[in-house]
């Protein structure tokens, strides 16, 4: 069953039982609701018809079926049907638990040790906050050796004709035909995949890790008069773009804590994978904040 949070300018709707997802986020305009992220239906059994997940003990995919820490190897199963690696962790596919629910405040909980080596309790907080949707994740590691984490949010946002994104980053990971990172290069001002400033997303396919970023991006949809600000507390310093091209109705925006594949890079930590011991703590907390503009005729 849903949970429905609601104030003045904002409407939220979380199905705790499919992951944590968010099914819907309206704003609230004099003529109606006006979807902040591609809603979703609250019937379906499918995370990725949703507009949000949260995205637990680590983000994106992981090569070789597993990965070594501290000498030893951990095997990893593939979870989405057609994707050949492990991808996105697993708390986006268990029943999270109501721990709290009012009007514009929701606190689930997950107690996970599905995917070993990660034995974890995580507390996901949704908040509105006057113009504001807050999300919180917390992640405790409870197993008995320290481990890898990361964490992020998987939302997907309306793709229209004239959608516009400001997301200042240093560099581009160019991927392999498995999505897996293989070269990082500088992005200048006149590339096609600079968001450096206000700019429209590639008319292509796009799926592609970007670093060096401070944490704060915006989302506007001209014609629709909306736009949102995402920010990132602490600045995670990445963020994923993904699109199947201009004819899809959706484009990811994805504020994630570390690279793609991290886990088997020489040196996992400085790509952003955070080590826990039993009872060490990760924390992130995300912002998105929407505001009005004045639309196009």
């Amino acid at each position: 069953m849903s949970v429905r949070l609601s104030s003045d300018r904002l409407y939220l709707e979380v199905l705790p039982e499919l992951g944590g997802c968010v099914v819907r986020f309206d704003a609230l305009m004099p003529h109606g609701p006006e979807p902040l992220f591609r809603p979703g239906r609250a019937s379906s059994r499918d995370p990725n018809g949703m507009g949000l997940y949260p995205l637990v003990p680590w983000s994106n995919r992981i090569a070789k079926g597993g990965f070594r820490w501290r000498g030893r190897h951990y095997a990893l199963a593939a979870n989405l049907p057609g994707e050949p690696l492990p991808i996105h962790g697993d708390g986006w596919q268990q029943a999270w638990e109501v721990m709290h629910a009012a009007k514009s405040e929701l606190v689930l909980m997950l107690r996970s040790a599905w995917q070993p080596p990660f034995d974890y309790r995580a507390e996901l907080r949704y908040r509105l906050e006057g113009n504001c949707l807050a999300i919180e994740l917390e992640v405790t590691h409870l197993g008995e050796r320290p481990v890898p984490y990361g964490v992020g949010l998987h939302p997907w946002f309306p793709r229209t004709s004239d959608v516009i994104i400001e997301a200042p980053a240093r560099g581009v990971w160019e991927v392999d035909d498995a999505q897996l990172p293989v070269r990082w290069r500088p992005l200048a001002a006149c590339d096609d995949w600079s968001f450096a400033t206000a700019s429209r997303l590639p008319a292509g396919p796009i799926d592609n890790l970007f670093s060096g970023w401070r944490g704060v991006a915006s989302i506007a949809w001209p014609s629709r008069g909306l736009a949102l600000k995402v920010a990132c507390l602490p600045s995670v310093g990445r963020y994923l773009i993904y699109s199947p091209g201009e004819g899809a109705d959706f484009f990811c925006f994805e504020p994630v804590s570390h690279d793609v594949n991290a886990h088997h890079f020489a040196d996992p930590l400085a790509h952003g994978l955070v080590e826990l011991a039993r009872g060490q703590t990760l924390t992130q907390a995300w912002r998105f904040s929407c505001r009005t503009t004045s639309a196009r005729g």
